[in-house]
């Protein structure tokens, strides 16, 4: 986050809510279930994509090899997905 903050400005207010009251794990899956309903993706996607930082969004993160066992096989089939069409 300091780095999305430094670089892009952008400072994740309610991303940072979440994760106080969420736990990192139980966050990023609320926020890929809420994007795959409503079919937009977060303002902090937006925010990255517009900056050139893919690399510092949490989709980036759910698809590295060290964090892969803690999402579902469709979690991060949509973070792939999303990160591909975005590139």
């Amino acid at each position: 986050m300091y780095r999305a903050k430094k670089e892009c400005r952008y400072n994740p207010t309610r991303f940072q809510q979440m994760l106080a009251e969420y736990g990192a794990v139980e966050t990023v899956k609320r926020l890929i279930a809420a994007a795959k309903k409503s079919g937009t993706v977060s303002d902090g996607f937006t925010t990255l994509f517009l900056c050139g930082r893919l690399d510092l969004t949490m989709e980036h993160s759910v698809c590295k090899e060290r964090y892969r066992p803690l999402f579902s096989l469709d979690e991060i089939s949509y973070c792939e997905e999303l990160l591909r069409s975005s590139q």
